[in-house]
């Protein structure tokens, strides 16, 4: 066996702005600037460390394949003008404790480049950009001065690592995937307008908190995402997917002015989500999506909890609880509009409108379903939809238990029904219109099965 070769001494030169003697790069007689330090590098065959004292050193700088630059935190600081990046990194490039201020782009690279404990500030198009290379950040500070800035760009099959980080102030987006993978992990996101926008590639976040944007928290087109412990706070939407597949386990959404989460012509599956005090268009909007909810939570939505319309939609275990409408023509805790659905274990507690309102055809299996206090009605099936449940309670209605008209049908079975204001069931008995009941029982029905229309009776022996 030949043992292999040991890898060559990286050597070590020192640059201090304020050294005023002739330097050699020594830690005794330091280069006054970076430029003598990295026009030494050039000249070497071997990987190079250079040690960068606290001061201001004008850029740009062209930093050669794997080069280290460490410097003393914030203090040590890379400046450069508007007209292009302050830094381009060639392949295994090291910065560490650095600040990299100005410029058009803060950092520039094409291939695998790390950095430790590095800020960015002030630039004009953004932080970083990595076209073609491999991007790893721990605990990296990026900072948007002014509108229209990203603080990390990656583009053409780009990939990227980014822990311990944090993005503040109003950038454009934080994070900027096209076609790329990214991994974040413990980064916060404090002020961008979107902290994260993905087209295409496949991105996962861990432990990531989003606030004080005015746009998409998240925004995923014709990509994968997978969320774990993630919560966004404000914003237009808490996620929004548009033709994507989505993976969320433990996704929080706070005050989104629209829709904590929006998914259209999208493959989800979500675990443990909640949305609390969503905007107009509900808790979560579905459209021509085939979606999976387990441990559902929405409360205080300005609209329905769910709404769905064309597209598949199996919902477990979930919890809807204080709904409001400001229009008068929402509020329902599931609005579904030519959806097939299946759910098994909700509760409906406190709505404006319908418990479950199904309509346009949709078809709805309804299994351990409790409608409480909800004001129209607790199950209301129109326009040729079909609804069928087993085990279902409905209590404190503002309206009947039960709503079927314009060729609705309901096919109830184990129903308790309790306190409704109107009744049993309410039905217009035209054309295909139908209820049928079985085991029917409660207090203060108000209405025999039966006594809503000659469409309501018993299941047939």
């Amino acid at each position: 066996m030949i043992p292999p070769g040991e890898p060559a001494a990286r050597a070590e030169v020192w640059v201090d702005g304020a050294w005023r003697g002739a330097g050699d790069g020594s830690r005794a007689r330091p280069f006054a600037s970076l430029s003598e330090a990295l026009a030494h590098a050039a000249g070497r065959g071997s990987p190079l460390r250079v040690h960068l004292a606290p001061g201001r050193y004008p850029g740009p700088f062209v930093l050669s394949a794997g080069l280290e630059l460490v410097g003393a935190g914030e203090g040590s600081v890379l400046h450069g003008e508007r007209a292009g990046p302050v830094v381009r990194a060639g392949e295994g490039v090291f910065l560490k404790g650095l600040e990299v201020q100005g410029g058009n782009w803060g950092l520039e690279a094409a291939g695998p480049v790390r950095l430790e404990a590095v800020r960015f500030r002030g630039q004009g198009a953004g932080a970083v950009r990595v076209e073609a290379g491999h991007l790893t950040v721990v605990g990296g500070v990026f900072e948007a001065e002014g509108t229209g800035a990203v603080g990390v760009l990656l583009i053409g099959g780009s990939r990227a690592e980014v822990r311990e980080g944090s993005f503040t102030g109003s950038f454009r987006r934080g994070v900027e995937a096209r076609a790329s993978e990214a991994e974040l992990e413990s980064v916060r996101f404090r002020g961008p307008m979107t902290a994260l926008y993905q087209e295409a590639g496949r991105v996962r976040l861990r432990h990531v908190t989003v606030e004080g944007g005015r746009e998409v928290g998240l925004f995923v087109q014709r990509g994968t995402l997978r969320l774990e412990d993630v919560t966004v706070t404000g914003h237009e939407y808490g996620l929004q997917a548009l033709k994507a597949t989505l993976e969320a386990r433990g996704f929080t959404s706070v005050h989104a002015a629209r829709a904590g989460v929006a998914l259209v012509g999208s493959r989800g599956e979500m675990e443990d989500t909640v949305v609390l005090r969503s905007g107009g268009y509900g808790g979560v909007s579905l459209v021509a999506s085939d979606t999976v909810l387990r441990g559902l939570r929405v409360d205080g939505a300005d609209a329905y909890g769910v709404s769905a319309a064309r597209g598949r939609l199996r919902l477990q275990r979930a919890v809807i609880t204080r709904l409001t409408t400001r229009e008068g023509d929402s509020g329902d805790g599931l609005h579904l509009r030519d959806t097939e659905v299946e759910v098994e274990g909700l509760v409906v507690r406190d709505v404006a409108g319908a418990g479950v309102l199904a309509a346009q055809g949709s078809q709805v299996v309804l299994r351990d379903v409790s409608l409480e206090s909800c004001q129209e009605a607790g199950v209301w099936a129109e326009t040729l939809a079909r609804v069928t449940a087993v085990g279902l309670e409905v209590r404190g209605s503002g309206g009947p238990a039960l709503v079927a008209l314009e060729d609705g049908v309901l096919r109830v079975d184990a129903l308790m029904a309790r306190d409704n204001a109107a009744g049993l069931v309410m039905a217009d008995c035209q054309g295909a219109t139908g209820v049928t009941l079985g085991r029917v029982t409660g207090q203060g029905l108000g209405q025999e099965p039966g006594a809503g229309g000659t469409c309501v009776g018993r299941p047939s022996p």
